[in-house]
């Protein structure tokens, strides 16, 4: 195998590698768990209609508009949630309403808030800090409500399964300050991103796919069983006589790109006609750039780059041989006691010093003339004087004289 092909395919899996880092928490989803944790039929109908477990979720129900006018198209879903729970408070989230209630609850979020490009982002927000401050229900305008929601404050959170995986944020209920819900705030500002196609971002910066993300990090390691997140099934969301909402048109915030991705669905055979033709242009890529990685001209490219490098990196390299060659003192002169008054004896004018081999101190040939003396100086041979001589390792002799204070 010629190097330059081993050479892209690590380059290869080091990319796979990174992908799946990054993309790990959607990968996650491709596994359906939600029926482990779904709300069960005895539960939402119990056979005599009595509930026997208490209501722990507030009686409150949250939805959002723009402002007050709601579309006649909503306005008998609307209607009908608030005439079958007379004793629940009702709360409409206009975007007047919502912002003055992040500046004055949670500042700290108004700058993220301010900044989404788009308003559906604001109106996906603002029910989860509406969850989290007061607990409740909250609704998409477009779905009714068929029946009374009193089975579903039994527990102390509910979502939407969605298919094929995932669950959705139109229809979810909690218990003020809900840890999954407190997470979920807590990912807010880390998914604010600008995945350029409107509707991935909104998906996975606010919508269900953010959502759903948070929801697979939050149950990863295992939860005890009153922070569990239960899940309401589709059959008991919509469309059998037992379901507690009836949907109505929606999807007001969808834009063209939105359009054309679900319109995918409904021509799945022209869609893995599209996929294969990306995939054969993509390999045929990969064997072009291949073709030039293994020509001449890739080859005088790279001498040229190297070249170029070496230019960048020279005076680097010369500093670096610079300090080598510097020299430095030797170990065993760096091991020679040093005398300081030396210097006081060369400035004597009575003092004369004698240098013995150019490498020995001048400390230990210094001779003192007697001071009687007249102007003939007697220097006392070196053969009469008290002295020890001493070799070294490398030969060098060293001659000291008795109370010299040498080592």
């Amino acid at each position: 195998m010629r190097k330059e092909l081993k050479y892209i395919i690590w380059a290869h899996v080091a990319l796979i590698v990174y992908l799946v880092y990054c993309t790990f928490d959607l990968i996650t989803l491709l596994h359906d768990d939600s029926f482990a944790d779904a709300l069960l039929d005895v539960e939402l109908n119990p056979v005599d209609g009595q509930i026997e477990r208490p209501i722990i979720i507030p009686k409150i129900i949250h939805q959002t508009y723009k402002t007050t006018q709601i579309p006649e198209i909503w306005k008998p879903g609307q209607q009908a949630c608030v005439d079958l729970h007379p004793d629940y408070q009702y709360i409409l989230w206009t975007d007047e309403m919502a912002r003055e209630f992040i500046a004055e609850e949670y500042p700290w979020f108004l700058k993220t808030w301010d900044s989404y490009p788009y308003p559906i982002e604001r109106a996906d927000a603002i029910r989860y800090f509406a969850l989290v401050h007061y607990g409740g229900v909250y609704i998409d305008l477009d779905d009714g409500c068929e029946r009374r929601l009193d089975p579903l404050l039994t527990v102390p959170a509910f979502v939407r399964k969605t298919i094929p995986t995932g669950i959705s944020n139109d229809v979810m209920g909690a218990v003020p300050k809900h840890p999954f819900f407190l997470k979920v705030l807590d990912s807010l500002q880390t998914y604010k991103r600008n995945w350029f196609v409107p509707y991935i971002t909104i998906m996975y910066s606010t919508g269900p796919l953010f959502l759903s993300v948070v929801w697979k990090q939050y149950k990863r390691w295992g939860v005890p069983e009153a922070g569990k997140v239960r899940i309401l099934m589709p059959d008991d969301y919509k469309t059998h006589i037992y379901s507690f909402f009836a949907i109505a048109p929606g999807s007001s915030w969808h834009l063209d790109d939105a359009k054309f991705i679900k319109g995918l669905a409904h021509h799945i055979g022209l869609a893995v006609f599209a996929g294969f033709l990306i995939a054969g242009l993509v390999f045929y890529l990969e064997y072009l750039f291949y073709s030039w990685v293994i020509s001449n001209n890739f080859k005088k490219l790279i001498v040229k780059l190297s070249g170029f490098v070496y230019v960048l990196a020279s005076p680097l390299i010369n500093l670096v041989k610079l300090n080598k060659n510097i020299k430095r003192r030797s170990r065993k002169d760096s091991n020679l006691p040093i005398e300081f008054s030396i210097l006081e004896k060369l400035n004597s004018e009575e003092s004369d010093v004698i240098f013995i081999n150019d490498s020995c101190s001048a400390s230990d040939n210094l001779i003192q003339k007697d001071e009687n003396a007249a102007n003939v100086a007697a220097i006392t041979p070196l053969n009469t004087i008290d002295q020890s001589s001493e070799s070294d390792n490398d030969g060098e002799t060293y001659v000291a004289k008795n109370n010299d204070n040498i080592v």
